[in-house]
């Protein structure tokens, strides 16, 4: 399309629609101590996500139409979000969407081609409009590429279950992507000969054909495989909680002074832990157990106006196993805030041994270059 206004318009298009989404992102929330619904929010992440979408759809009909007549609406991926604000699950669902959005935009691309070429024959105009679906297609697997980097970056040493169903599905993307590629080279093929007057092989027509049919084949493939990460990260997040549930005190604190001490320890490892923006399993299990410990500690010796410390220490270790960082982030603060002065002594911040940070069986692979 280099030859057409196509690509400026586009370029226009990208333009209103990191604006529009950046306009409709939702704004960050006032810390809170409570334990937040977490099914709640995922649905608010994922409604954003849609209706950032949508807020933008009209533009999107309405420059493309101009450009080359009426078209559905394609799927338009949004700016990749913060990922250090959401929690396992909650980016989970983002890639879930992320992959459908990817699945229907490709879809769309693929039936354009079908209708395309149902008459044996290419116009330039045809050409141009299966394009436009090509490079939205392009666009969606590409954001779903980015959100699986992101994903292996936060939680893949801690969400070890799922790694193979994540590679698997990373897979299906990549797939889907070559395919995309080889219907966009062809579609170049194409439009290189309309433009110099050539008359079209029915071979070249029929290429075109078959490279669509593989690219809607392995759309169904990608679908597949989300759904069943999903339903791993799942079994995998409530297998977590269940060990840390499991572990028992080894080493209570001999007093309240001892045990306060143990608690601040307890506060500075899981920050330390959390000091890379990621949780490996190893880490929560030694901050469980330190967890168990100190809350043992509080029972035996705390009286009744300490033994309630215990409960927020369990919620923050479960909050850990879960994945739900931020909140976890966040409930150190307040529970440090209830353990008072810190005793002199003991230094700060401590922490544990960095892990080395989602790595993917095989060694991990560059982030998605797209064209």
């Amino acid at each position: 399309m280099n030859h057409k206004t196509i690509p400026f318009l586009l370029t226009a298009l990208l333009v209103l629609l990191s604006l529009a989404c950046g306009q409709g992102a939702p704004t960050a929330q006032p810390r809170s101590s409570t334990t937040p619904n977490t099914q709640a929010t995922v649905n608010a992440a994922v409604a954003a996500t849609a209706q950032a979408q949508s807020n933008v759809q009209a533009t999107v009909v309405s420059a493309v139409t101009a450009t080359v007549g009426a078209l559905p609406p394609t799927a338009t991926p949004i700016p990749t979000p913060d990922a250090y604000t959401l929690s396992e699950e909650e980016l989970e669902a983002m890639i879930n969407e992320a992959v459908n959005q990817a699945v229907a935009a490709t879809t769309q691309a693929t039936t354009a081609t079908t209708q395309a070429t149902a008459d044996e024959s290419l116009s330039s105009e045809e050409v141009d409009t299966v394009e436009v679906y090509v490079y939205g297609a392009d666009q969606a697997i590409a954001y779903a590429e980015e959100l699986l980097e992101v994903y292996y970056q936060v939680y893949g040493d801690l969400a070890i279950e799922v790694l193979d169903e994540l590679s698997q599905l990373e897979q299906e993307l990549a797939a889907m992507s070559t395919s995309i590629d080889s219907l966009n080279a062809t579609l170049q093929e194409i439009n290189a000969a309309l433009q110099q007057g050539q008359e079209l092989a029915q071979e070249t027509i029929d290429q075109l054909a078959e490279a669509a049919l593989v690219a809607s084949e392995t759309a169904l493939e990608a679908v597949n495989r989300a759904t069943l990460f999903l339903q791993q990260a799942q079994v995998g997040r409530e297998d977590r909680l269940n060990q840390v549930m499991q572990i028992k005190p080894n080493n209570i604190p001999a007093d309240l002074q001892s045990t306060i001490r143990e608690a601040f320890s307890f506060v500075d490892q899981a920050r330390g832990a959390l000091g890379d923006n990621k949780l490996s399993r190893d880490e929560l299990m030694q901050i469980a157990q330190l967890g168990a410990n100190v809350g043992a500690g509080f029972q035996a010796h705390g009286g009744g106006k300490m033994q309630g410390l215990s409960g927020k220490l369990n919620e923050i270790t479960h909050q850990l196993a879960r994945g739900q960082l931020p909140s976890a982030r966040r409930g150190l603060g307040d529970f440090e805030t209830s353990l008072g002065t810190r005793p002199s002594g003991l230094s700060q911040p401590g922490g544990l041994p960095q892990p080395g940070g989602g790595q993917r069986p095989g060694g991990g692979l560059p982030n998605p270059q797209r064209p």
